[in-house]
């Protein structure tokens, strides 16, 4: 019997300790930060009956030391925003890793796209190098059963010091809706960034050197420039100065800023600073067939979770086109 009454002791004492461990809280899982809440699905703001432009920095996308901490989270967050907005045509901008790049690629569905170091664009490597993983690289999305691209080239090599190392791309492209095609001459930008007089002297001068090329180049031609302009085109974000691409704006008769509503409504594009710095400027050939009030700085914080800090610094800005009146 004592035998059996210390069998049943032990029993008891080792049922103690499991259960104790078992219920013990971990403390350093009391410390972690709760899981974060799953993304909030939203409506597609492109169309299947319009021409549908975005342009996205990515912030650092690939880049391990700079932008978000979390690149897995940042990719899936990036492919959740590409995927719900269904526009046909994405410039992005601070891409970093090539093979990141491609990864999203293969994972949205029904788009190809290429980077400025692409083999595809006509470019000498001194520019953007398929090796050099430490530069920001200007880019393309597009869904592959609307747009055919044609030729691809880095223009306006003798102001890479004014664009910052990243001179813009030309795409020259053929869009399709329907029965109805068009081809489009797509400009990729990301200026200079800050607003230090050196800055906006080199984006002002980066803004001329543009319009005089497309002045000369493509003159009663269907054309967008699209990405980060690192500027507003009210007034510049330099205190006390007006827009380095005052010069476009001037021009009223033969090109527009879609966007520039966005500016005149007080409106941001970036998640910590008060202006519209991401923009679309198309010619007036282009303009004619602009869908009203399309223009819009999508607040993806709205459908993120954390995006400042989880994904990118700024916000897809969009615009629609009608293409059947296109001519």
């Amino acid at each position: 019997m004592k035998l059996l009454f210390r069998y049943l002791a032990v029993f008891l004492f080792v049922s103690i300790i499991i259960t104790g461990c078992r219920n013990d809280s971990n403390p350093i899982t009391e410390t972690n930060e709760p899981e974060p809440e799953p993304n909030t699905e939203f409506e597609a703001v492109g169309t299947d009956t319009t021409l549908d432009f975005a342009t996205w920095n990515l912030e650092w996308f690939g880049d391990t030391e700079r932008g978000p901490d979390n690149e897995d989270l940042q990719f899936e967050n990036i492919h959740f925003v590409i995927s719900g907005l269904d526009m046909d045509i994405w410039s992005v901008q601070e891409v970093n890793i090539s093979s990141r790049f491609n990864n999203l690629l293969t994972a949205l569905n029904g788009y190809e796209g290429m980077l400025a170091n692409d083999p595809a664009v006509q470019s000498d490597s001194a520019y953007y190098d398929d090796f050099n993983d430490n530069e920001q690289k200007i880019g393309l999305i597009y869904k592959s059963d609307i747009v055919t691209v044609e030729n691809a080239r880095v223009i306006l090599t003798d102001y890479d010091y004014e664009f910052a190392g990243r001179p813009p791309v030309e795409v020259q492209l053929t869009a399709t809706i329907g029965e109805q095609s068009q081809d489009l001459i797509v400009v990729l930008l990301h200026a200079k960034c800050c607003t230090d007089n050196e800055s906006y002297e080199r984006k002002k001068t980066g803004s001329e050197a543009l319009k005089s090329y497309l002045d000369q180049t493509w003159p009663n031609t269907h054309v967008m420039v699209i990405g980060d302009f690192n500027d507003d085109v009210d007034t510049s974000i330099s205190s006390g100065k007006e827009s380095p691409y005052q010069n476009f704006v001037d021009d009223s008769m033969n090109y527009i800023f879609p966007t520039k509503e966005l500016s005149d409504s007080g409106e941001s594009s970036t998640v910590f600073y008060p202006d519209v710095i991401d923009h679309h400027l198309t010619s007036d050939e282009l303009y004619n067939y602009y869908v009203e009030n399309s223009a819009a700085s999508f607040p993806a914080d709205d459908y993120v979770t954390d995006y400042g800090e989880s994904t990118s610094d700024h916000y897809p800005v969009l615009s629609r086109y009608t293409l059947n009146s296109i001519h």
